[in-house]
C-alpha cells in the first residue's frame, strides 16, 4: 500500500469521526447509525458510540435550553410578558368533539 493511499484513508477516517462528533447534536439516531456503520467497526463499539452520542445530545440540549431560559428570565419579567400578550391579542379556543359508537353497539 502506498503512503498516499494510507494517508488518504486516514484522512477519510478522521473526517468521518469528526462528522460523527459534530453530527451527534444535529443528526437523528438513524443518520448517526448509518454514518457510524460506514466506518466498519465491531457492533459493540458502534453501540457504545451511539449510546454516547445520544447521551451527549441530551446533555447538550438540556444545557442549551437551560442557558436560553436563564438569559430569557434575566431579561424578561414573565408576569409582564404574559400581561402584554393578553393585552395585545384576543384568545380564541375551539373545541371539536365527535362521538363514535364502539364496535358492535348501536
Amino acid at each position: 500500500m502506498a503512503a498516499d493511499d494510507i494517508q488518504s484513508k486516514a484522512a477519510d477516517l478522521v473526517k468521518k469521526i469528526l462528522t460523527v462528533g459534530v453530527g451527534t447534536i444535529f443528526l437523528t439516531e438513524e443518520s448517526l447509525r448509518t454514518l457510524v456503520s460506514e466506518i466498519k467497526l465491531p457492533k459493540e463499539i458502534i453501540a457504545g458510540l451511539l449510546d454516547s452520542a445520544q447521551k451527549t445530545k441530551r446533555e447538550f440540549l438540556q444545557n442549551f435550553s437551560n442557558e436560553v431560559l436563564n438569559r430569557f428570565k434575566d431579561k424578561v419579567d414573565p408576569k409582564e410578558f404574559v400581561q402584554e400578550i393578553l393585552e395585545r391579542n384576543e384568545i380564541e379556543f375551539q373545541i371539536k368533539m365527535k362521538f363514535v359508537p364502539k364496535d358492535g353497539s348501536e
